[in-house]
């Protein structure tokens, strides 16, 4: 994968460049690339690193029409000379991947099927800085830059459909201005207020034990770039952290999250059928959902 910077007076770009050795997508992806977005979202994580792990992404959640890679980086991916590794966690944790080429080539199979992929990113305290991001060779970027960067990786190279930010690096610190304008800017390549807001998904997972998520969970001119916000507090109760995010965004701005260590099938199936009397919620997640294939399709199924 070929890598280039160029600077000008006033801004840095930095791009992944497309690698030379990638097929072109067939008709049939590009098509499916333009698919519109579904009413209902229903958003299964595929932790690479779950146990027990057998199934691979083009198996795991045929019900799903959102999958989110959880592990690893799109620049990793992007850019496998300067950011990969044949030692990244990412391939050495899965059975089924052992290769970057092994990971996309199963994304692209994802997309022909209709499904939305999009690539975890996670927060982390820099994103209360200036330079939330520093490049392989010491580069600093700004919050302008760093969003473009992500585009340019997850979009132009990879060809996936959008982001999901896991919110939770900062612990009980809270998002400043600098966090919450990098939120914003990521807005205007992914989601509903971006350029390709009829294609691309931008959605955060928040919960209340992290502070940082309070800024977008919480509050509309942020949650605004986002198609929805997916609470992770798993543990908690279902409604009331429902309604900690519903409440001032909205129910169809709104998600919870369930996983198999901590809901069961009857309460996860509950919550996926709960309709809540502020109007439609936007779907239902299930995280690590290749841990049990049968769990996770069955709360599709039950989405209301």
């Amino acid at each position: 994968m070929t890598w280039f910077m160029v600077t000008t007076l006033v801004t840095l770009a930095v791009s992944c460049k497309k690698d030379a050795a990638q097929p072109e997508r067939s008709s049939d992806t590009k098509e499916a690339a333009t698919e519109a977005l579904p009413a209902h979202f229903k958003v299964a994580y595929y932790a690479f690193d779950a146990t027990p792990n057998q199934l691979p992404l083009t198996q795991f959640a045929n019900d799903a029409n959102v999958v989110v890679l959880f592990e690893g980086t799109a620049w990793e991916m992007a850019d496998s000379a300067h950011y990969g590794s044949p030692n990244a966690y990412i391939l050495n944790v899965n059975p089924n991947y052992h290769s970057y080429k092994a990971i996309k080539d199963h994304v692209k199979v994802l997309q022909q099927r209709g499904v939305k992929v999009l690539m975890n990113v996670d927060d982390a305290p820099s994103w209360n800085t200036t330079t939330p991001f520093t490049t392989y060779n010491g580069q600093g970027l700004n919050y302008q830059q760093f969003a473009s960067f992500v585009k340019t990786c997850i979009v132009d190279s990879l060809h996936f459909d959008g982001i999901a930010l896991d919110v939770e690096h900062l612990g009980s610190t809270a998002a400043n201005t600098n966090f919450t304008n990098l939120v914003k800017q990521f807005g205007t390549y992914f989601g509903p207020l971006s350029s390709n807001s009829a294609n691309t998904v931008y959605t955060a997972a928040i919960y209340s034990g992290a502070q940082a998520g309070y800024a977008i969970g919480q509050t509309p001119s942020v949650a605004q770039y986002l198609n929805f916000v997916e609470d992770m507090g798993y543990f908690q109760n279902n409604t009331t952290r429902f309604n900690r995010w519903a409440n001032s965004i909205g129910s169809a701005k709104t998600m919870i999250g369930v996983s198999k260590q901590y809901n069961t099938l009857s309460n996860a199936t509950a919550a996926a059928s709960w309709l809540p009397s502020s109007g439609n919620k936007a779907g239902i997640m299930v995280f690590a959902g290749n841990v049990d294939s049968a769990y996770t399709n069955t709360i599709f199924r039950a989405l209301n």
